[in-house]
């Protein structure tokens, strides 16, 4: 398990702008890459393969780039028609289509073109005849990059190479190769020529230098990648290729060409076979991306209402733990005892660091028994109303404007890195780190160093002084600093900043498996930290930020296309970093950090997993707002279902709910029918919408590959979450105590933290809408 993840951290994929979309298979044996044309039909499928077998062959020997106009040859003048032919011809002088339509004539099956050094000079007889040179040299970025590798060739050896009314094939043995008989390894500079320049060729660029010594010659490192093959716009369309074409590398060719001329010197057969690359027929990557955000969504809505949950089972286990009966919390006169409310004390010394996780006694000791020491703070959260979530829209808008007009995207990956990096410290490494030491009985991480200790700050600040300021400074923005706390900073922050720098220095980093994992990590921690913090008290409130949320996400999706200049949809263009690269696609494969080839990439503020077995590549994403926002209203069921729970189990049931929405059930179920929502909702409300969740988001998926375009998931989410909330409220008889603001919610936080979260206008501060619920809206607990 580790040597898989170890893989994973490590591995990366390398990604190709002129993707070779066909393989070229030897005898079975041996695969080459190729990329095809875009005219004839398409080589054959990769089920189809084995049927697929052709002799290979040259062009004839007065037409070796078979570029003649062979419109009076026979037809079948070469190889079997029964078995078929693959030529195998060298790229120049004429169009790809041309030699396509050529080697059909002749009665071929498939052409194979390949790159060549002399394709890349062109000669000029007319410049030639009226006394230029005639000569068109090599393009400098487009055919080579003398960054890559260059030579000075002396004019003397220079003289070896024929350029006699164009560039001579033969030329190609002193201008490749790894030995000295290439002059560009043997006349290299600065560095050694076969270390910079992958292929190991070269081209003449035509530039003469002229030394302390003698007249040299320039030679630079040749491109040598896969070229799409376009067609050829001046033939007439009667000349219909009807055979597949496709394209290797000078590099591929050398292994093909050795293998055809070792087995034609053998005498032995030889096969080819193009077809296309295996492609997956589903993408499970969109299974892994559901299953993942299905995941997220309830443990970040989960652990939002972990503090009444943790309280409830505290007080059930200190009953088991004394066998305390209902006698504990009711009086012997039977009237109902309210348990004593805790004080909201400030934080107490011990918990003024980056993190302090609780205890084991504090997880276990009641809530009606616990000191001022030892009470629940109340955290650090915000409740959301309705002009907060107006206010979030026009937050979202306005962001979502200003990246599409400015293009700032690197602000966005430096807030996300940094941001995250924070999150992930406090949900991951700093309680990992606690309770390692806990576990391992090693406290001295767990204790503040002395020197920032609440004594020690008072007794500097005491005696004046800068020190005494500086250290009261620090006390009252850090409070006590536990060596736990660097080790977590300098960790957290360090994955951040290596994620940042990766996200920055490498092309399209999300093949990087690196990349993409610490991504969805810190956008797990990111989503549990905010759902934890940002909360909703009443269905009001989550309709207004939802409804507004699902007709933000329809607007910038569908309806900005018809708006913009281009007819672009800034939604999806914000995602893709600006949409896709405005250069050639092979240019971007040679200076993938030109300004041009930028954009493409999707933004961080999402979840990504990489196509699996696709060679295309691609993600399946989805967004970090289809996960929060949603998830405020699944917080919200959590909060509430562990709110009745809480206020039950104090009250001395035992934590089981019935809801109103479901009668009570005999032992013979036969006889009643129960509908499916009276099954779902008997255990409250969040398993309902949490499921409801996991439909909308495989409705969104399924959208997507439906209609073959991208989808705004809130269009699905919003209606199943929302719907399902409303609906089990209505049929429980409480929906209009979780419009207002449900009073069991603000009970179990006045228990919690000696006060409500939130009071709605209607509030009236009594003993009985404080603690108790009345009938009507009461999920009871027994």
């Amino acid at each position: 398990m580790k040597s898989l993840l170890l893989v994973l951290l490590l591995t990366t994929t390398v990604s190709h702008a002129i993707l070779p979309t066909a393989i070229l298979q030897i005898n079975n044996d041996i695969s080459l890459f190729a990329s095809q044309a875009s005219f004839g039909p398409p080589p054959a499928t990769y089920s189809d393969r084995a049927s697929v077998r052709w002799a290979a062959a040259f062009p004839p020997p007065d037409d070796g780039l078979l570029c003649r106009d062979t419109s009076d040859a026979n037809t079948n003048s070469i190889g079997d028609p029964a078995t078929g032919v693959a030529i195998v011809v060298p790229r120049g002088e004429c169009s790809f289509q041309r030699k396509a339509l050529n080697a059909q004539k002749l009665g071929a099956s498939a052409i194979i073109v390949y790159g060549t050094l002399s394709s890349r000079y062109s000669w000029n007889a007319t410049e030639a005849d009226a006394g230029g040179s005639g000569m068109i040299w090599p393009e400098d970025k487009y055919d080579y990059d003398c960054s890559h590798g260059s030579a000075l060739i002396p004019a003397s050896e220079y003289a070896i190479l024929d350029f006699y009314r164009g560039y001579n094939a033969q030329n190609d043995g002193f201008l490749s190769g790894t030995s000295d008989q290439n002059l560009c390894v043997k006349h290299s500079q600065n560095e050694s020529f076969l270390e910079s320049c992958a292929g190991v060729k070269c081209l003449l660029t035509g530039e003469n230098v002229t030394t302390e010594h003698s007249l040299t010659y320039k030679a630079c490192c040749t491109w040598d990648l896969h070229v799409w093959l376009f067609g050829d716009s001046s033939m007439v369309e009667e000349q219909t290729v009807v055979i597949p074409a496709v394209y290797i590398t000078m590099e591929e060719a050398d292994i093909l060409l050795d293998v055809m001329r070792g087995a034609s010197d053998r005498g032995d057969p030889l096969t080819l076979s193009v077809f296309q690359r295996y492609v997956p027929k589903y993408n499970f990557s969109a299974v892994l991306i559901w299953a993942f955000g299905v995941f997220v969504a309830w443990v970040a809505s989960y652990t939002s209402s972990g503090e009444y949950r943790r309280v409830w089972k505290g007080v059930e286990k200190q009953r088991s733990l004394n066998g305390a009966s209902h006698d504990s919390i009711v009086g012997n006169d039977g009237g109902r005892r309210s348990p004593p409310r805790p004080s909201n004390s400030a934080i107490s010394t011990e918990e003024r660091g980056v993190y302090r996780a609780p205890s084991e006694q504090e997880r276990t000791i009641p809530i009606n028994s616990r000191t001022t020491s030892n009470v629940s703070e109340d955290p650090e959260s915000l409740e959301l109303t309705a002009s907060h979530a107006l206010g979030f829209i026009v937050m979202a808008s306005t962001s979502l404007l200003v990246l599409f007009f400015f293009k700032i995207y690197n602000v966005v990956k430096i807030m996300y890195a940094f941001g995250c990096s924070g999150a992930f410290m406090q949900i991951v490494v700093h309680p990992g780190f606690t309770a390692l030491f806990v576990k391992t009985r090693w406290e001295g991480p767990l204790k503040p160093f002395e020197w920032l200790t609440e004594e020690k700050v008072s007794r500097e600040a005491a005696r004046g002084g800068s020190k005494g300021q500086l250290l009261m400074c620090l006390w009252e923005f850090l409070g006590p600093i536990a060596p736990v706390d660097i080790v977590s900073v300098i960790l957290s922050y360090g994955m951040g900043a290596i994620w940042l720098y990766v996200a920055f220095t490498v092309p399209h980093p999300d093949t990087l498996v690196f990349y993409w994992v610490v991504q969805d990590i810190f956008g797990t921690c990111m989503c549990i930290l905010f759902l934890s913090t940002i909360k909703l008290n009443s269905i009001k409130v989550a309709s207004v930020l939802l409804t507004v949320a699902f007709f933000y996400d329809i607007f910038f999706v569908f309806v900005t296309p018809l708006l913009t200049k281009h007819g672009e949809s800034i939604m999806v263009n914000v995602a893709t970093s600006g949409g896709p690269p405005k250069a050639d696609p092979s240019w971007c494969e040679k200076y993938p950090f030109d300004a041009d080839c930028k954009g493409g990439d999707p933004l961080p503020m999402l979840f990504a997993i990489p196509r699996v077995g696709d060679y295309q590549g691609g993600c399946s994403m989805l967004g970090l707002g289809d996960i929060v926002l949603p998830g405020l209203l699944l917080s919200f069921a959590s909060r509430y279902d562990e709110a009745k729970r809480l206020i039950g189990v104090i009250g001395g049931g035992s934590g089981r709910m019935r809801s109103n929405a479901c009668p009570d059930v005999p032992d013979h179920k036969s006889s009643i029918p129960l509908c499916f929502i009276c099954c779902c909702c008997r255990r409250g409300y969040f398993g309902p919408v949490m499921v409801a969740y996991a439909i909308g988001l495989a409705m969104a998926n399924a959208a997507v590959y439906l209609m073959q375009m991208g989808q705004p998931a809130l269009l699905y989410l919003v209606p199943c979450c929302l719907g399902t909330m409303v609906y089990i409220g209505h049929k429980s008889r409480e929906l209009k105590d979780l419009w207002e603001g449900p009073r069991v919610i603000r009970a179990a936080d006045n228990l919690l933290y000696g006060r409500p979260r939130v009071e709605t206008a209607n509030d009236e501060r009594t003993p009985e809408n404080e603690v108790h619920l009345d009938n009507d809206t009461e999920a009871e607990l027994t």
